[in-house]
């Protein structure tokens, strides 16, 4: 008979168990090789029953296999967190991560610590890859500028980690390399902590209800939202914007309310009051830094008089949360999709350019207001756009531009165009006479390019046919204003106040400065329906501009005369325009007070009238009616009412400081004084 088979234990595929297969009495044993099934292999072909024995495990040998699954885990962990980090650095922050809670990223954050610590409490480690993949879903993603779902994420691990190779990461234990990770040190708890209170909206606090909220709301997007084009009407509804942002909502609803009472009143004097509350918790707590909260604080500062600190404050928070970065990121976008015309974008991949698009709009915001309070304000420099500003127009041909972003584009190029023109003409060491000159010739042709290429945008924009009108007349006005401001300040460099002692240079340029301002009260008036009637939705800065250059073109009237019927005109003119802008009501801040600018048109009107009937109205005792204006006596005293104290403390509109003193006196009594 054969021998029998003896699966041999010596020699057996898995570790912890043998087998025997049973032999007959006497009969010789062969140790045979097993293949480790149950049965094996060879006994199912003899057809003989294997007996298996369990050998216990080695308690040592069971902790390092737990060690190795536990380092093994590391390793995978670690290998996520590197492609995390590095997809960070080069993916921008999508618009669902600014609009979470402030709880929602301690909440994820205490998720993943949670089965991290679940993971550990075992021996063995049995991670699926499920498991894994669920458990990076919950470790928060990072933007560039180090903020996650809104806000700032501490790291807890070194900024810069040794970039291994998955072979070399696998065959190397993690803590063996020369790069130590330290854990950062323990902090030192505080005494003080920062209130992070929840913000109510006005409806659930009580102030206002649901009709009047919509209601303010809707008024706002009625023309608000021109002068401060930084909304999506598709995306900024009324539920959105309440679902996402309090702060918001209270400030839209605050504006809308004011513009509703026109002049002021019980309730938007009460929703000012509050919201600047909210305005300070929101300034304080840096866990609320999100891109509404940048919205919030920029409409704010369009309507309030604190409005360069408060545009300081949103300029830093909206730094903070990598909103400059936006644009550079999307332009990158869109010049990969120009490379290849078949290239569809993912749903995923068109949402994510869509939240760059609303973070560019509202950077873009904050830098035309800076620059208007920088130029016109006397605002001390903050952003400095670097390259070429026409880079901006790229942007129009994207599938989430709107129709305003016709007004704001255009208007970011404008305003850097001023903003170099303050710089030269402010600049010191200043230039000479014949230098500044030149400029002012280079800047009329910047500025003509500038109108002829948005003049040509704006009117073969088929989508924008409703919004055309007004966008064309703005256009315009905006070219007048900045024509008027590139002349003044030049002859405020210049340093020639008196009319009498300028030269043919710069007698030329103060005509020009009278030409665009009389171009710009011609422009307005016109078709009031168009400019005039939206101002009830505008800010203080509109109304101050329209108010200051038509002080200018009467005070140079009476310095440059050029016809006879110009003064009666001129008064016809500031007759109607007042009438517009009382039409349009005043949508002045300051509760109860009415526009102030409407009030300096008035008063200005009713002096520069009563000046010309009493020097157009012979009298024995005084000149006649041929006689100049500033041969009276009290010449001087004529030309300073025209300078308004708001246009001194809180605009820095020059041309006002301008006068009229005869070289003729002024040589008599330098002689004079020199014989005394």
């Amino acid at each position: 008979m054969a021998d029998q088979p003896d699966c041999s234990p010596y020699s057996t595929a898995i570790a912890g168990s043998f087998h025997r297969a049973p032999v007959p009495t006497g009969k010789k044993r062969i140790p045979v090789k097993c293949d480790g099934e149950r049965p094996c292999t060879r006994c199912q072909k003899l057809e003989k029953q294997c007996v298996f024995f369990e050998i216990p495990k080695d308690p040592v040998a069971e902790r390092i296999e737990g060690v190795e699954s536990e380092v093994q885990h590391l390793r995978r962990q670690l290998d996520k967190m590197r492609e995390l980090l590095q997809q960070s650095r080069s993916q921008p922050t999508p618009k669902s991560y600014l609009t979470h809670s402030p709880g929602h990223l301690r909440d994820r954050q205490q998720q993943v610590r949670r089965e991290s610590a679940s993971g550990s409490s075992g021996t063995h480690y049995h991670h699926t890859q499920n498991d894994s993949e669920e458990l990076f879903s919950n470790i928060p993603i990072t933007s560039p500028a180090g903020y996650t779902n809104g806000h700032q994420y501490q790291r807890s691990m070194p900024g810069s980690i040794p970039g291994l190779s998955p072979n070399e990461t696998s065959a190397q234990p993690p803590y063996a390399s020369n790069h130590t990770i330290t854990r950062p040190p323990k902090r030192k708890r505080s005494g003080f902590e920062i209130r992070d209170d929840p913000i109510i909206d006005f409806i659930d606090k009580g102030l206002i209800t649901l009709e009047c909220a919509v209601s303010y709301f809707n008024t706002f997007f009625e023309g608000c939202d021109r002068y401060i084009p930084i909304f999506d009407p598709q995306y900024d509804t009324f539920d959105s914007v309440r679902s996402r942002s309090s702060i918001l909502l209270n400030a839209i609803c605050t504006i809308g309310c004011m513009v509703e009472t026109r002049s002021g009143g019980s309730m938007s004097d009460l929703l000012h009051a509050e919201l600047k509350k909210w305005i300070n918790v929101i300034i304080q707590n840096k866990d609320l830094n999100c891109l509404e909260s940048v919205q919030a604080m920029l409409v704010v500062a369009c309507y309030s008089a604190e409005r360069s600190l408060i545009l300081s404050f949103a300029t830093r928070m909206a730094l903070d949360l990598g909103l400059h970065e936006a644009f550079d990121e999307l332009t990158q976008r869109l010049a990969l999709q120009n490379e290849d015309m078949a290239y569809a974008l993912p749903h995923q991949m068109f949402e994510e350019e869509r939240a760059l698009m609303w973070s560019a709009r509202t950077w873009f915001g904050l830098l035309v207001l800076e620059h208007i309070f920088r130029v016109d304000g006397g605002k001390p420099p903050g952003i400095r756009l670097k390259g070429n500003p026409r880079r901006c127009r790229v942007l129009l041909r994207h599938a989430s531009s709107t129709i305003l972003d016709l007004r704001l584009f255009s208007q970011v190029e404008l305003n850097i165009l001023r903003a170099n023109v303050g710089d030269t003409l402010g600049g010191k060491p200043s230039l000479d006479g014949q230098s500044i000159a030149d400029y002012v010739h280079d800047m009329k042709l910047e500025l003509d390019l500038w109108f002829d290429d948005w003049l040509r945008i704006i009117e073969s924009c088929v989508a924008a046919t409703d919004e055309k009108p007004s966008l064309l007349v703005a256009l315009r006005v905006q070219k007048c204003w900045a024509e008027m401001m590139l002349n003044c300040k030049a002859l405020r460099s210049m340093g020639v106040e008196n009319v009498a002692a300028m030269s043919s240079t710069e007698k030329t340029i103060l005509l020009t400065a009278k030409t665009s301002a009389r171009r710009h009260l011609r422009l307005i008036i016109v078709d009031p329906d168009f400019y005039l009637a939206k101002l009830k939705y505008a800010m203080d800065f509109v109304w101050a501009k329209c108010a200051f250059s038509f002080l200018l073109l009467l005070k140079l009237s009476r310095l440059l005369p050029e016809q006879e019927e110009e003064h009666q005109e001129l008064l016809e003119q500031g007759n109607r325009l007042v009438d517009e802008l009382s039409k349009a009501g005043a949508s002045g801040t300051q509760s109860g007070a009415g526009n102030i600018y409407l009030q300096i048109l008035k008063v200005s009107i009713e002096k520069y009238g009563r000046a010309l009937m009493e020097t157009q109205q012979p009298n024995s005792d005084g000149p006649t009616a041929t006689s100049p204006f500033w041969e009276l006596f009290d010449a001087q005293a004529d030309l300073q009412w025209f300078v308004p104290e708001q246009f001194v403390s809180e605009w820095d509109f020059p041309g006002l400081n301008l006068f009229y003193f005869p070289t003729a006196w002024q040589d008599f009594f330098g002689d004079f004084s020199l014989a005394m």
